[in-house]
């Protein structure tokens, strides 16, 4: 049985290389996988440097879009005094990190006050990383207080300070589940000594957000901010990169309390996230919170690499809400203006190879076009216009030729109505904005007439909890429009 070496021990094997180069390749390695084991969502680039005096051995760098965050971290042999006082005072504008190699995990109080003269900067050990990135995660608040210690975290983390992050870390989970206020209220403490604030504020707010799906009281929580149910736009906006980066965190009712504020706006705001299952998990659990005024539909050419049978999933892209589903890409967006340029993208079709898939819903005007003339035919009656037109009979009217441009409808059940433009491949919303989970059903079924299969999977992949919320006004039905 191979015995798996802790990081120090690693550290020191590569020192002992008889090759410099070797050496400190190898030390580079050990160093930049505890870095990732850490924060796996880490971008790691190492230099071509060891232990120099003002270049860092490596560069972090984290999320997405064009201001990406960034960290640099020296390797020192030790992090205590007189040395470091010079690191950090000749390199303390970029707030960087030292991590110690040497393997001592002895505690220095007068590098510990030096430390907090520069309180920006983090001063830490190996050894110290790998405890903490060792312990499980089980719940978001876990999983940012690791990921957001290489980034936010401040200060002398060695020794007993080094020991306090670690508790925090691992009673975390428990003390949440639990209701546990007293060691809540340790991990909040700690949170605020060695991570800066705008880290600490986030946790602690997603922590809140974990004590009221646990049932617990608002007004009981045990930390330093205002206690409030739900995270305001603002907060929303700055905790989602770091919780959308996380493991999967399969709760619903975590992210549907979290999105009580949540927007399309929100959303669009992120300017850029490829598809994951968190992402699939916020959107599908607050979709009667987003509303869209409009989604254009294009079908998408599959690569080398893409899988037809694949479920259908989110995404962020150049900042619109898109959802990819089987060959169709589609794009939301929060003004009809955004679509309104669109022409000749999609395919008219005939009356009689639509009327079927328009059956389930209550038809309000139909524009008809034929060679040399249009014909717009809007309902008189609140009732429809198949209850006062005779459909088949104007069909015939029109001829063979005769083509469908666009629809109005009523939703069933609802006071709601949807403009289908078939030749611009667009469905409207017509007044108050709608799901987008409504919109897209509608898309695929009108517009490029899909597979029931295709439809389904559509269905399934929204539902939460075995149903959909879909209509506006809070009425759980199916996607069929079968209440439940």
């Amino acid at each position: 049985m191979k015995v798996v070496q802790n990081v120090n021990s690693q550290i020191q094997n590569a020192l002992h290389q008889p090759s410099p180069e070797i050496a400190i390749r190898d030390v580079k390695h050990v160093m930049a996988r505890e870095l990732q084991a850490l924060d796996p969502k880490t971008e790691i680039k190492s230099t071509d440097y060891f232990n120099h005096t003002f270049v860092p051995d490596f560069v972090l760098t984290w999320g997405s879009g064009s201001e990406r965050p960034t960290r640099d971290v020296y390797l020192r042999f030790n992090v205590d005094e007189p040395l470091i006082q010079r690191d950090l005072l000749s390199l303390r504008e970029e707030s960087p990190a030292f991590i110690s190699i040497s393997g001592s995990s002895a505690h220095s109080g007068q590098s510990e006050m030096i430390a907090a003269e520069y309180e920006d900067c983090l001063l830490s050990s190996a050894g110290t990383l790998e405890k903490i990135s060792s312990e499980a995660s089980r719940t978001p608040v876990t999983q940012m207080l690791k990921s957001s210690l290489l980034q936010g975290g401040k200060g002398y983390l060695v020794g007993e300070s080094a020991n306090e992050v670690q508790r925090a870390v691992s009673r975390a989970d428990s003390a949440l589940a639990n209701l546990n206020a007293a060691e809540v209220d340790k991990t909040v403490r700690v949170m605020n000594s060695h991570f800066a604030r705008g880290f600490s504020a986030r946790i602690e707010r997603v922590m809140q957000v974990l004590w009221v799906s646990q049932g617990g009281e608002v007004s009981e929580f045990p930390g330093t901010l205002e206690s409030r149910t739900a995270l305001s736009p603002d907060e929303l906006i700055a905790i989602l990169p770091f919780l959308l980066s996380l493991e999967e965190i399969s709760s619903i009712e975590f992210w549907r309390n979290l999105g009580e504020s949540l927007s399309l706006g929100i959303l669009q705001g992120l300017e850029s996230w490829p598809a994951n299952s968190n992402l699939n998990l916020l959107v599908n659990a607050n979709l009667d919170r987003i509303k869209t005024k409009g989604v254009a539909l294009d079908r998408i050419e599959f690569d080398l690499f893409d899988d037809p049978e694949a479920p259908p999933y989110w995404h962020i892209q150049e900042s619109q809400l898109r959802m990819r589903c089987s060959e169709i890409d589609l794009r939301f967006v929060d003004d009809r203006r955004k679509t309104a340029h669109r022409s000749d993208v999609g395919r008219a079709p005939q009356w009689l190879e639509i009327e079927r898939r328009l059956d389930r819903y209550g038809i309000e005007g139909i524009e008809f076009t034929s060679p040399g003339s249009k014909t717009h035919i809007k309902s008189s009656t609140t009732d429809g216009l198949r209850d006062s037109t005779d459909m088949s009979a104007l069909s015939r009217a029109l001829g063979k030729l005769a083509r469908v441009i666009s629809v109005e409808l009523r939703l069933p059940n609802s006071r709601d109505n949807v403009e289908i433009d078939f030749d611009r491949s667009v469905v409207d919303a017509v007044g108050v904005p709608l799901g987008p989970h409504l919109l897209a059903y509608l898309g695929l079924d009108l517009l490029y007439q899909s597979s029931q299969k295709t439809l389904e999977d559509l269905s399934a992949f929204v539902t939460v909890g075995g149903s959909l919320p879909w209509w506006k006004d809070g009425k759980v039905e199916r996607i069929t429009g079968e209440s439940n």
